[in-house]
């Protein structure tokens, strides 16, 4: 039987109140625990790229080393899918050809995924020869947080192909001159 009057609806309009305040409750809790957890800050994953030229001596090519850098800058473990990298001669030289290093990524399916500790540097590298010819080099990096993406689906690490790795996407890019070191051994 309904309310009839103002002493039958007062119990009913405390408890639906004292209903509405444990929901406010529940939701700042959640809340709070959502901003702890620091889903607001995203992908604090900071990335660099330098490239080392060394000449090993004789007529026979020169020897790149692709350094990346990754810091995570956040306060949580990062997770990595993919860090791919990409290595071709510059489109400002007319020699420019095919890529030394094709779109590769270093994170493979068995190492799947890579970790990253809160505010811990790591470094990568990866070798490759270098034609002596060769005057300028792009070098690119692109890391994200999404699902393993072998490298048959990525054709190039260009901007416009970047829709492949989702919202978590960071890449790095420079063009490095290749004027060689002498290798010494210490």
């Amino acid at each position: 039987m309904p309310p009839t009057g103002l002493g039958d609806t007062l119990p009913v309009l405390r408890d639906v109140l004292q209903i509405a305040s444990s929901i406010a409750v529940i939701l700042v809790a959640i809340m709070a625990w959502l901003a702890l957890r620091g889903t607001r800050t995203g992908n604090r994953v900071q990335l660099d790229i330098d490239l080392q030229v060394l000449d090993v001596g004789g007529s026979g090519e020169l020897v790149g080393e692709l350094q990346i850098a990754l810091q995570n800058l956040g306060m949580r473990q990062q997770k990595l899918s993919n860090l791919f990298i990409e290595v071709r001669p510059s489109r400002h030289v007319s020699t420019a050809g095919g890529a030394m290093v094709p779109v590769t990524n270093v994170v493979t399916e068995e190492d799947y995924p890579l970790m990253l500790a809160p505010g811990v540097r790591q470094l990568l590298t990866w070798t490759f020869e270098i034609p002596r010819d060769e005057r300028l080099l792009r070098a690119t990096a692109v890391i994200n947080t999404g699902k393993w993406l072998g490298a048959n689906t990525v054709t190039t690490l260009s901007q416009k192909h970047f829709w492949n790795f989702g919202p978590t996407v960071r890449y790095a890019s420079r063009v490095f001159d290749v004027s060689p070191s002498p290798f010494r051994r210490f």
